[in-house]
């Protein structure tokens, strides 16, 4: 069924485009900035949050089952020093499945053309599965990133002994052959949509509690949004046994993370139940360049739970690495205290 709707919707993009406004108008929960709502073709109809703004362009890349809209806690405040988007990725939010499918190789192909739309090459920040993703956009086109930020990346798992059983499972049920799908269309066929909202925030989030009220608001939003769309399951499913390989296999992982070239900062927060933290840390043994941030009682989500702390590590990061671009080119910036 799902593949007949992808075949049916890429097949049909610009009946997708005539559905969608061209730009839609809405107001930022931070910085009081306006964000628009794009459709650009990118092989087909892919839904972008515009947060406008002067100076670099910043691509920002959501994780599975999220959407665009987790990075408006954020992207507001980036946009007074840079150009910000935020794209859905093929099969999630407001992007239906486009021609190639929705795994993480062909999402780096959608973020590629993301970057090509606006022109140059781009900061890339990516959460989760959009952290994996960014990766493989930066190794396979390195002239369209200039550096890369990981957000509690998907990354092999460091001990099996890490990982609670509830979180085992919630790993391994989409990729169960012929199962999986029902499996997931059951637990939403048996819970409301609320309820499906809860678990999830309640199971990335160190403290849901305190999470922003805009967060839960355009988590409903999509979720209730997700069970209307005959692609979800199958765009989840794909998605996820695309990530497996990754998250297995350390040799390959590792072999892709050593191909990277752009300055690279990846944070992460300690509480994450579903990436543990050990992960981060054997990452930043394989590549000891890299600057890596642990966000203490913070879980996979620090862009939502610590958006200032995120902003204050990336704003001092980039600076950082901005002096050390300029100083290799023979100039020699003046650098603030911190």
């Amino acid at each position: 069924m799902w593949r007949n709707g992808r075949a049916e919707t890429t097949a049909s993009g610009d009946a997708w485009s005539s559905r969608w406004p061209t730009c839609v108008i809405q107001q930022s929960p931070r910085g009081g900035l306006t964000v628009e709502r794009h459709t650009i073709d990118v092989g087909g109809p892919v839904s972008v949050l515009d947060y406008g703004g002067n100076g670099p362009l910043v691509v920002c890349v959501h994780g599975l089952e999220g959407s665009a809209y987790n990075w408006n806690l954020i992207a507001p405040t980036l946009a007074k020093t840079h150009r910000v988007v935020a794209p859905d990725l093929s099969g999630f939010g407001f992007t239906p499945p486009l021609e190639g499918g929705t795994t993480v190789d062909d999402n780096a192909q959608l973020v590629k053309g993301v970057i090509d739309h606006y022109g140059g090459s781009a900061t890339v920040i990516g959460n989760s599965m959009g952290a994996l993703i960014s990766i493989l956009t930066s190794e396979r086109y390195p002239d369209r990133v200039n550096s890369l930020v990981l957000i509690d990346p998907a990354a092999p798992i460091f001990s099996w002994m890490t990982i609670s059983f509830p979180t085992a499972a919630r790993l391994s049920v989409p990729l169960i052959p012929w199962l999986g799908g029902r499996l997931v269309d059951a637990f939403r066929d048996h819970t409301t949509v609320d309820e499906g909202v809860t678990e999830a925030l309640t199971f990335v989030a160190a403290h849901p509690e305190s999470l922003d009220a805009t967060v839960w608001e355009h988590a409903t939003e999509i979720a209730a949004l997700r069970r209307t769309q005959p692609w979800a399951t199958g765009a989840l499913v794909e998605a996820a046994n695309s990530i497996a390989p990754y998250v297995v296999r350390k040799g390959r992982f590792s072999e892709l993370i050593h191909r990277v070239t752009q300055p690279t900062l990846l944070i992460h927060g300690t509480e994450d139940e579903l990436v543990h933290a050990q992960s981060a840390k054997w990452i930043g043994r394989q590549r000891p360049d890299w600057t890596v941030v642990l966000f203490e009682d913070v879980g996979h989500v620090p862009m939502l739970e610590a958006p200032g702390r995120v902003l204050d590590v990336f704003t001092a990061w980039e600076s950082a690495t901005l002096t050390d671009m300029l100083t290799v080119a023979g100039e020699n910036p003046e650098v603030e205290d911190r």
